[in-house]
């Protein structure tokens, strides 16, 4: 069995400072996501290896190596730096979920030009390191990178793991009953916002309006990052400066002092460490809206219509891939409304959700066991 080098699921560790959410979380709580998905997924002989576990303590373990990435391909990271360090590791190692993050319409040449050549290096030789393809890309927009670097042979297309939670083969027809029985007037167990992020100033209008619904319909404002909203989230106003603070208000909370937005996010602000709790508590609203991947995708594993957002190529691509309801936030913005976001999960087609969920199933089982994986009792119950 493998070991999987990453965050884990989190432990359901304490936090009570950003510090220890990070440790236990990264900046990003739908990080957590994913690992738990793998740890669900794959049969796994510990969760203890890190990104920066020097070469000569992995190959004296002698496990091999499953690799939970996200959107690490693009001009924002540089792999060689600060992705997993492997150089000299010596085992088989299998990455999943890796994505590539570029502006919406970019045109490809240019945002693979800007990607560094030290990460370009380091997915070309994690590609040469096994004879099999070993790495899971997001969709055709990542694989085109692959196929760029001459390594495409070794990436196949999956979307993400965590499309794989539920164990209900027929899961879009539970979410298709759901969003026809879906309207404004029956929106009485609230909506789930998955927020945004205040550094983007060009989709503040989106996420005022998001923040509307909730004080209209109640429900729960899922905080996964920047550090800024986490805090102020969590009331660890200590380690924010009040510049920090202010960003947030004036950008998603212009209407309120500070001590208001302070209470409205103690009211309906939450940030999750434990996948099964966010699951369990995102299952009881009747809706699902946000820019958030993971947390709109929570809330479809959970079985509640969903509509993802999309900002950038990272997002737009997943959802492509895994066939998840979604519009451009930018779109959206320039008239947002409540009807147009139930419409589009009346009108989504649940039935291809359905059958490419499937379809991906089979082919991220394939994936697994051909690097040597051991799939789990809930991952083979779903394909079979």
């Amino acid at each position: 069995m493998a070991k999987l080098m990453g965050l884990g699921s989190g432990n359901n560790k304490l936090v009570y400072s950003y510090k220890t959410l990070y440790e236990a979380a990264s900046s990003n709580t739908g990080n957590l996501l994913f690992n738990f998905a793998l740890e669900s997924l794959i049969e796994l002989a510990g969760t203890d290896v890190r990104w920066a576990t020097p070469a000569d303590s992995i190959n004296a373990d002698g496990h091999d190596l499953l690799i939970p990435m996200a959107n690490n391909i693009g001009r924002h990271t540089d792999l060689k730096k600060s992705g997993p360090k492997l150089d000299g590791v010596s085992v088989h190692k299998t990455v999943m979920g890796l994505g590539a993050q570029f502006q919406l319409d970019e045109d490809f040449e240019s945002a693979f030009d800007a990607v560094p050549e030290t990460s370009k290096e380091w997915l070309v030789n994690l590609c040469n390191s096994s004879d099999v393809p070993n790495v899971s890309v997001r969709g055709k927009l990542t694989h085109q990178v692959f196929k760029k670097l001459g390594v495409g042979d070794k990436a196949v297309p999956l979307g993400c793991p965590s499309h794989f939670l539920s164990a209900n083969k027929t899961l879009g027809q539970t979410l298709k009953k759901r969003a026809a029985s879906l309207s404004i007037e029956t929106l009485s167990n609230g909506i789930a916002v998955t927020a945004g992020n205040p550094a983007i100033p060009n989709l503040v209008k989106a996420e005022q309006y998001l923040i509307s619904l909730l004080n209209d319909f109640k429900g729960r404002y899922i905080v996964q990052h920047p550090k800024n909203l986490i805090c102020l989230a969590e009331g660890w106003y200590d380690d924010l400066s009040d510049e920090e603070i202010e960003v947030v208000r004036s950008r998603f909370f212009p209407a309120l002092s500070t001590e208001q937005m302070k209470n409205w996010l103690k009211l309906y602000a939450s940030t999750y460490v434990s996948i099964p709790q966010w699951f369990s508590d995102i299952s009881k609203v009747d809706f699902v809206v946000g820019t958030r991947i993971h947390g709109c995708q929570l809330g479809i594993q959970a079985g509640v219509p969903s509509v993802v957002l999309h900002i950038d190529s990272r997002t737009r691509e997943l959802c492509e891939t895994m066939h998840i309801p979604t519009m451009s936030a930018r779109e959206f913005q320039k008239a947002p409304s409540l009807e147009q976001l139930i419409d589009i999960v009346k009108s989504w087609d649940w039935d291809k959700y359905d059958e490419n969920r499937l379809s991906l199933a089979q082919q991220t089982h394939d994936f697994v066991v051909q690097n040597g994986l051991t799939p789990s009792r809930h991952f083979k119950a779903l394909i079979k």
